[in-house]
C-alpha cells in the first residue's frame, strides 16, 4: 500500500508532496497505516476544489492498495471526509515519508 498527499496553496502557494509506502515501514506502523486508511470515506464532497479561503490549503489524497487499486479523493481545508484528518496527521508526521516541494 502506498498513500501520496499533495496539499497545494498556503501563504507562499506552495505545493508539497507526501508518499508513505508500506514497504518502507515496520509491521507495527503498517498495520496503523492501514487502520487510518480503513477508517477514511474517499467519496468526494460537492463543492470547490480550489481554497474557499484566502492562502487555505487544497488536498489530494490517493491510495495505491496491493491489490493494484487505486482511490482517491481531492479536497479544501475545512471538508476533509470522514477520517481524512487522521490520515493527513499520519502521512505528515511518518519519518520514513519521503516529501517534496515545489511552487
Amino acid at each position: 500500500m502506498k498513500v501520496t498527499v499533495v496539499r497545494a496553496g498556503g501563504i507562499a502557494g506552495m505545493v508539497t508532496t507526501t508518499t508513505v509506502d508500506a514497504a518502507d515501514l515496520d509491521d507495527t506502523r503498517t498495520e496503523a497505516l492501514r487502520a487510518v486508511v480503513e477508517g477514511c470515506s474517499f467519496r468526494e464532497r460537492p463543492g470547490p476544489v480550489a481554497p474557499a479561503v484566502r492562502d487555505g490549503f487544497s488536498y489530494e489524497v490517493t491510495v495505491d492498495a496491493d491489490d493494484g487499486s487505486s482511490h482517491g479523493v481531492r479536497f479544501v481545508q475545512g471538508t476533509a471526509p470522514e477520517g481524512m484528518d487522521a490520515l493527513l496527521r499520519f502521512v505528515d508526521d511518518e519519518p520514513a515519508g519521503r516529501r517534496e516541494t515545489g511552487r
